[in-house]
């Protein structure tokens, strides 16, 4: 197989992947709403401002803006003024929004615990070290 139909192949099989339902959900939590609700949930509760969070999710300020007012709507965050400075807006996740957090994380972890039991201890090694070098070679 030369190197173009190796790539092809390479490409088909990754799309594959990750138009499965266990990868939709790990993507939720890298991007959008839920990547917001587990940075927040990363803070133990004591919240963060929204420029940090839009740096952490590597967004837009106006982006950050309007995903925190979707999730304010749904109720799983909270956002208040900062008692130091009113032009700061402090943002905490609320009991409903960790909740919502704790589910969608237990799916994953149920995805992932099935792919583990499928390939067996060897075969998740040499997917993480075949995953850990793509990286690498990938950030060269």
């Amino acid at each position: 197989m030369d190197k173009r139909q190796l790539r092809d192949r390479l490409t088909a099989s990754l799309s594959r992947l990750y138009e499965g339902e266990a990868f939709a959900c790990l993507a939720d939590f890298l991007q959008g709403e839920i990547s917001a609700l587990y940075h927040l949930s990363q803070s133990r509760g004591a919240g963060m401002n929204p420029s940090a969070l839009s740096e952490k999710l590597r967004v837009s300020r106006s982006r950050i803006t309007a995903t925190l007012s979707a999730l304010r709507k749904k109720g799983f965050v909270t956002l208040r003024g900062s008692e130091d400075d009113r032009r700061r807006i402090w943002v905490t996740l609320t009991p409903e929004g960790a909740e919502f957090l704790r589910r969608k994380q237990q799916k994953v972890e149920e995805y992932f615990d099935r792919l583990v039991e499928g390939l067996g201890e060897a075969n998740v090694l040499d997917l993480i070290r075949l995953i850990d070098l793509s990286i690498q070679i990938a950030s060269a």
